[in-house]
């Protein structure tokens, strides 16, 4: 049982309808797939992008620590890998400037100098 407000019920029988399921069967399906291939809630990995010189596109994989390999998407055209490039990098140029805006005036100095007297 869990409670669901009512236009999430709504959505919830509609997407069951599609499906040509039972509230009851989709729900069970949900709970066992979630029981019997538990998603680790700490995964550690390495996003990396393939080039498909045959298809002129690209592959997304994650490569995760404990050896398994999760295929994100086969099929990403030049384009979208270039926006998203594009926009991964301005979000990081962002983050830096924010970060050195917070920056501290007072930082660490190496002992070495304020040994000499500075």
């Amino acid at each position: 049982m869990a409670k669901l407000a009512r236009e999430d019920f709504i959505k919830l029988q509609k997407h069951c309808e599609i499906k040509g399921e039972s509230v009851n069967s989709v729900i069970r399906k949900a709970i066992m797939n979630e029981v019997d291939e538990p998603i680790p809630h700490s995964l550690a990995g390495k996003n990396v992008f393939f080039y498909n010189r045959s298809k002129d596109n690209f592959s997304w994989r994650v490569m995760l620590d404990n050896g398994l390999r999760v295929d994100v998407e086969d099929d990403l055209t030049a384009e979208y890998v270039s926006q998203l490039f594009n926009s991964l990098k301005e979000a990081v140029d962002e983050r830096n400037t924010y970060i050195k805006k917070e920056s501290k005036e007072s930082v660490a100095v190496p002992s070495k100098l304020v040994r000499k007297g500075i």
